[in-house]
């Protein structure tokens, strides 16, 4: 599987969860490659890379740039510039599926409607992660109920929520899973990475 994370707003938390499924999917006995399509190469420093190659979580490798070769991989992972630029085009024409990371904010909802019409083909679209989730906030709420409303299977039902050791994990080049397994950002990546691949399985069916 080819799965791309897109957004074309910046700071939504899609390289923490591309990064953090590709350590789960690897974590689970997975070949995983994590393709690090960002100029700022944000992806693979949060895992301590610089460079393409493998990283200390086994199983899973980085690359910078497209990879020229899939094949040795059970699942592949394309974390996208924060734009809807042709390096985003480019992923959305050689994935399987694409997932959308959203924060729960009125704003990202209007990118959502640009998003899907520059995506053209809804059915790779696999849904939507909520991410960076602010439960104490009343508006917070109220969106996830909208786009459940509007999108009543494409929402996952594994919600992101802060965690300040999501970015602290980052900072040491980890992982979550590496940096504090136990923490709930960890549950809930892992959490995740069951629902996409649940979701998978019945979309291959």
């Amino acid at each position: 599987m080819i799965l791309a994370l897109i957004n074309n707003k910046g700071g939504v938390g899609k390289t923490t969860t591309a990064v953090n499924l590709a350590a789960a999917y690897a974590r689970s006995g997975y070949r995983t490659l994590l393709a690090d399509l960002d100029p700022q190469a944000s992806a693979s420093l949060h895992l301590g890379r610089r460079e393409s190659g493998p990283t200390h979580i086994p199983r899973l490798d980085v690359c910078c740039g497209f990879p020229q070769n899939t094949g040795d991989y059970e699942h592949v992972f394309l974390d996208c510039p924060p734009a809807l630029s042709p390096l985003t085009h480019r992923a959305l024409e050689l994935c399987d599926r694409f997932l959308v990371p959203l924060q729960p904010q009125y704003l990202a909802m209007e990118g959502l409607a640009n998003l899907l019409r520059f995506a053209h083909n809804p059915g790779r679209w696999l849904g939507i992660v909520l991410t960076m989730v602010d439960s104490r906030a009343r508006v917070t709420h109220e969106i996830i109920a909208l786009l459940r409303q509007r999108f009543p299977d494409k929402v996952f039902q594994t919600e992101i929520k802060n965690n300040i050791r999501l970015s602290e994990a980052a900072s040491f080049g980890q992982s979550i899973f590496e940096y504090d397994g136990r923490c709930p950002g960890a549950k809930l990546y892992a959490q995740l990475k069951e629902e996409v691949e649940q979701k998978c399985r019945v979309l291959a069916v």
